[in-house]
């Protein structure tokens, strides 16, 4: 599989047959007939740069359940962030500290762990099929802005649901994004997903597997900064004969503690030089 390709094609779907619509914060080429991608190896866009380094400190962060935005990563946050440099009921709310429905009758119970408890199901219930964890409280979402005290605010887009499988040995993940910006958003979290895999299968006994990524709203802004970048990117690696394969790199997980950290990982081999050096700009 070369992960370049694939990507230049769902680029060139979402462009020729998505919708163009306006939304809240700009208009976009949209498309929501349930795109999917499988990969079994390391997911790395190289046909632009991709910050991979700055995606895994971001799943870091996630999973640390810390709601204040790690410095490194701040510029990616800039303007969604509150006063205080949190992100509130986000990511790290959802999968570490879940608000509990028992919440109003045991005091005791005031949130639920998702990360740990999916840790020792695959333990112990490797065949379950209520393998699931959630980015999406449904209550704190449509609360969003008011909760973190920022209009600009985003809800959780990706990990929406990640269901969970054990075949021969092997871990895999079934992941769906409900809003996929294809051009700033999806080569990151394709890498940073990838890293949890690795770290999943490391705390679980189980060997890599794969992924499957479901996309719900696929979109590409109409900007010219994105338009133009994704044409530069659908020429280049669709239409021309150099060969556009990640097969020069791969990503090595080197565990210093139980907790995903991203400075255990690194690649080896090298990142081919980018041929599509536009980079679409933030509004």
């Amino acid at each position: 599989m070369n992960i370049d390709k694939e990507y230049a094609e769902l680029l060139r779907i979402v462009l020729v047959l998505g919708d163009k619509l306006e939304t809240r914060n700009h208009g976009c080429y949209s498309y929501h007939k349930g795109l999917s991608v499988n990969f079994e190896r390391f997911p790395l866009i190289t046909a632009r740069k991709t910050s991979w380094k700055y995606a895994i400190t971001e799943m870091e962060w996630f999973l640390s359940g810390n709601s204040k935005c790690p410095e490194k990563i701040v510029k990616w946050w800039k303007g969604q962030l509150n006063k205080y440099g949190s992100y509130l009921c986000g990511y790290g709310a959802q999968l570490k500290a879940y608000t509990s429905a028992n919440k109003e009758r045991d005091t005791n119970v005031d949130y639920f762990d998702q990360i740990e408890h999916i840790i020792e199901s695959l333990k112990n219930h490797p065949n379950s099929r209520r393998l699931i964890t959630t980015t999406w409280h449904p209550e704190e979402m449509s609360r969003i802005t008011e909760i973190n005290d920022n209009p600009n605010t985003p809800t959780t887009c990706h990990g929406t649901v990640t269901q969970y499988f054990v075949r021969k040995g092997k871990l895999y993940l079934n992941t769906y994004q409900r809003s996929a910006d294809m051009l700033l958003g999806v080569p990151h979290n394709w890498v940073q997903y990838w890293a949890y895999l690795m770290w999943l299968a490391h705390r679980t006994g189980y060997k890599v597997g794969g992924i499957t990524w479901m996309f719900g709203d696929a979109h590409i802004y109409d900007d010219i900064s994105h338009t133009d970048t994704a044409r530069e990117i659908i020429a280049n690696v669709l239409y021309d004969d150099k060969d556009f394969t990640n097969h020069f790199c791969d990503l090595v997980y080197t565990p210093t503690s139980k907790e995903f950290k991203a400075d255990d990982f690194s690649i080896i081999g090298t990142i081919p030089e980018p041929v599509v050096l536009g980079k679409p700009k933030l509004f």
